[in-house]
C-alpha cells in the first residue's frame, strides 16, 4: 500500500481486519471488537473494496483467508500489538495537550443548544483537539457502529444492539410565534386551527403534536414543513403561524429574533 493509500484508509478498518484474521469468524471478531455482527460484515465489505480482494472466503470451517489476507495478517498483528502497547503506556488523556479529531453527528437543534456553547468553552482548554460536526443522517447509527463517528447526539429511539444510549438532558416543548402574533394564551381548539410550521429533520410528515391532537379527536394544518429549525425565524416573523419546538431551541431563537414563547395548550410528551 502506498503512502497515498494510507492517508485514504480508515485505520479502524485495519483493526477490524486484524480481528477477522485472528478469529476467522465474523461473530467472534464482532465480540472482540465490541461491535454487532452486521457492523463487522459491513466493515468486511469496505475492506474488500479497499484491497480489491475477497480477503476471506466462507467455507464449512468458517472464514478462510485469501493469499492477500495471509500476507497482511502477520505484519498487521505486529503493528496492532505495538500500537496497543504504546497506548497502554501513555499517560492519562490530557485535553490540554492531546491531539486528535472528534467526529460528532447531531441534529441542528442539538448543534445550536448544546454543541455551539460547548465548543466555545472548549476553544481555550483543548487547543490541539479538532471537532467535525455533521448533520445526523439516516446512516448515522451505522457510521457510529463502524467507527466513522465518535459520538451521535439526538433524541433516543429504537436502535441496534451495538448502540449504547446515555441521557444528556431532558427538554420539553414550547410554542414559538412572532412577537406581534395575536395569540396570547392558547386553547386546544384554537391551537389546532392555526397554521403550523413543522420541523422534520428526516423529512417525514407528522410528529408528536399530530399524535397528541389525534388523541383529542383534532388535527392541524401544516402550512410549511421544513428540515431545519434554523429556518423558523424566516417562516414565523411577520405571520400568524406557530411552531412547536423543544424549549431550549425556542428560547435561543427568541433571544436573537422577534419571537415569543407560548405554553402549549396540552401536555406534549
Amino acid at each position: 500500500m502506498t503512502r497515498r493509500n494510507i492517508k485514504q484508509m480508515d485505520l479502524n478498518l485495519l483493526i477490524a481486519l486484524d480481528a477477522l484474521a485472528a478469529e476467522q469468524n465474523v461473530t467472534r471478531a464482532a465480540d472482540r471488537l465490541g461491535l454487532t455482527q452486521s457492523a463487522v460484515s459491513r466493515i468486511l465489505g469496505r475492506l474488500r473494496h479497499a484491497f480489491n480482494d475477497p480477503l476471506f472466503v466462507r467455507t464449512s470451517r468458517g472464514l478462510t483467508p485469501t493469499r492477500c489476507a495471509l500476507e497482511l495478517a502477520a505484519p498487521l498483528a505486529q503493528h496492532v500489538a505495538a500500537l496497543e502497547t504504546m497506548l497502554s503506556e501513555q499517560a492519562r488523556f490530557d485535553p490540554a495537550t492531546a491531539r486528535r479529531r472528534f467526529r460528532i453527528a447531531a441534529i441542528d437543534y442539538v448543534q445550536v443548544v448544546l454543541l455551539a456553547p460547548l465548543l466555545k468553552r472548549l476553544a481555550a482548554t483543548v487547543p490541539m483537539i479538532d471537532f467535525e460536526i455533521r448533520q445526523a443522517s439516516v446512516e448515522a447509527e451505522r457510521d457510529l457502529e463502524t467507527g466513522v463517528l465518535d459520538l451521535l447526539i439526538r433524541p433516543q429511539q429504537p436502535s441496534g444492539p451495538g448502540i449504547v444510549w446515555t441521557p444528556l438532558y431532558h427538554d420539553r416543548y414550547s410554542c414559538l410565534v412572532w412577537t406581534k402574533h395575536t395569540a396570547q394564551k392558547l386553547t386546544l381548539s384554537g391551537f389546532a386551527a392555526m397554521e403550523h410550521v413543522l420541523v422534520a429533520p428526516r423529512e417525514r410528515p407528522g410528529g408528536i403534536v399530530d399524535e397528541v391532537l389525534e388523541k383529542n379527536k383534532l388535527s392541524r394544518r401544516v402550512a410549511v414543513q421544513a428540515s431545519t429549525f434554523l429556518l423558523l425565524p424566516d417562516l414565523l416573523v411577520g405571520t400568524q403561524r406557530i411552531a412547536t419546538v423543544p424549549e431550549r431551541m425556542a428560547k435561543e431563537l427568541a433571544r436573537v429574533h422577534p419571537l415569543k414563547l407560548l405554553k402549549p395548550p396540552v401536555e406534549i410528551p
